[in-house]
Order: structure tokens, then sequence, then C-alpha cells
């Protein structure tokens, strides 16, 4: 536990840890990687960029950039009220989706010593509700984005 930020589970902590999971090998084929980063990087933005616009007057919020900012999108994350019931229906059709920290740290057991309860930090609690990340990686083809906006916009055609 201590080496994965001391969760048991993932995204809840229960004690104070560490993310200490890279091995020699994992470091050595990391290497080896790196020349691809920069490149890897460019082909998730353009994707980022595309799921703005292909997702645009759809009801939730997408990610944006702010001036001097510059986001690799490791992931593409939306707010959206129906999160649950998008997530569901997105794996009836093959898509995968991921929600992270659905639980805010002040909530974690790990940081109870710190005596937050909820509703002290409301804005965390609500965004832990509400954000969905959808398909990214270098890799991915037109066609697979295309299909996962086509499911996104199947669902509210169905509401």
């Amino acid at each position: 536990m201590l080496r994965f930020h001391g969760q048991r589970t993932k995204y809840f902590n229960e004690i104070l840890g560490y993310n200490s999971r890279l091995d020699e090998i994992q470091a050595a084929i990391l290497r080896v990687k790196l020349k691809y980063l920069h490149q890897w990087n460019e082909n998730r933005r353009e994707i980022a960029f595309k799921y703005n616009r292909l997702l645009e007057k759809l009801p939730f919020k997408r990610p944006i950039e702010i001036d001097d900012v510059y986001s690799v999108y490791h992931l593409y994350v939306v707010q959206l009220e129906e999160r649950d019931n998008l997530r569901e229906y997105l794996k009836t059709q093959g898509v995968d989706s991921g929600i992270y920290y659905p639980l805010p740290l002040h909530l974690q057991k790990a940081y109870r010593q710190l005596g937050y309860k909820k509703g002290d930090f409301p804005t965390a609690e609500n965004v832990s509700n509400k954000t969905l990340a959808l398909p990214i990686y270098p890799e991915m083809t037109e066609d697979i984005q295309h299909y996962i906006v086509e499911k996104i916009k199947d669902f509210y055609l169905s509401r």
C-alpha cells in the first residue's frame, strides 16, 4: 500500500503513501520510449481538439486550455450531470471510460486526521460526481474517435 499512494482499492487512500512503482525493467522501457514522447503528446492534443469540435453542442463541459498552459491531455475529462448513465451506456456500446478520483481528498481515510467533513469543499465534491474521462491515446484513429462521439450523441438523442 505504501508504494501505491496508500491504496488497497484504486482511488481510495487508506494511509499516506507514495507513487513508487517504477522498477528497473519499466525504467529501461520508458527510456527507449522517451524519444517518442513529444509526438505522442502532439497526437493527444490533436485528438483532444477534435473531441472539442465534435462534442461542442452537447450539454456538458469540455476541457479548456488557459493562456500560457500547454496540456498534453493525459486524460480527456468532461463534466456532466448524467455521468453514470452515460458511462453505463458507453459500456454497452463497447466504449470504456473512466472515473478518476471518485472521492475527494478531504474525504479520504488517509486524510481524516485533518478534520474535514462532507460539505467542507462543495466544489470538489460536486466535480467528483460529474467527471468522466473519455478514451484518448496517441494512436487513436479518427474512426475510433468518431465511433465514440457517435455513441455519446446517440445517448443524448435517446433522452
